[in-house]
């Protein structure tokens, strides 16, 4: 299965001026370097390669699967939480991808997993990724939908990045981030990913 983003979010879970606020720092200082640690801190938690497996901003993606399940049959959806489908497109025998309606797909939810079903699904043509669906996943589309403790474990990652500029070390080892961070964003991770 592979992934795609379809644009990016235009926000984001943490701003700018939050960050400063939460460093205290006055406006203007560090601005690059302090832009750069926040947006690797909300990489570490968000998207496909984020560690929570979750889409924290709502945002759209493409998901590409190497089969197509007999009909009554569903795939799972990678991300999660996941608001809607948007297209779903099934490579078709004459080598053409062919949509599905809308009113034939159904989304469900199980266990926090997001599945995507069809009453009778195409039959596929010859192709490696034959099924693809587009799908809005996240909390909203504001950053006060994403869950507190998330945000605030960006904020500490990051601060803890702007802060401790060279690897962190205590007795000549290297030191994982700060556990606090770890136990903010243990209920939000998806753990069968």
């Amino acid at each position: 299965m592979a992934l795609t983003l379809i644009p990016p979010p235009v926000s984001t879970p943490v701003d700018l001026a939050q960050l400063r606020a939460h460093l205290r720092l006055e406006e203007g200082d560090d601005t690059e370097y302090l832009q750069h640690c926040l947006d690797v801190a909300i990489a570490q938690f968000d998207g496909d390669d984020g560690e929570l497996g979750r889409a924290l901003i709502a945002q759209s993606w493409r998901e590409s699967f190497p089969w197509v399940p007999a009909a009554g049959g569903s795939v799972e959806l990678s991300l999660s939480p996941v608001s809607s489908v948007l297209k779903v497109e099934v490579f078709n025998l004459a080598g053409d991808w062919d949509e599905v309606p809308g009113s034939a797909v159904e989304l469900f939810e199980v266990g926090g997993r997001s599945y995507v079903s069809a009453a009778a699904w195409p039959r596929p043509g010859r192709q490696r990724a034959p099924l693809r669906i587009e799908y809005v996943a996240g909390y909203g589309a504001a950053a006060s939908a994403v869950p507190r403790p998330i945000g605030h474990a960006i904020l500490l990652f990051a601060a803890h990045l702007y802060k401790a500029r060279e690897p962190v070390v205590f007795d000549a080892k290297p030191v994982e981030v700060p556990l606090s961070i770890s136990r903010l964003v243990a209920n939000y991770k998806t753990w069968w990913r």
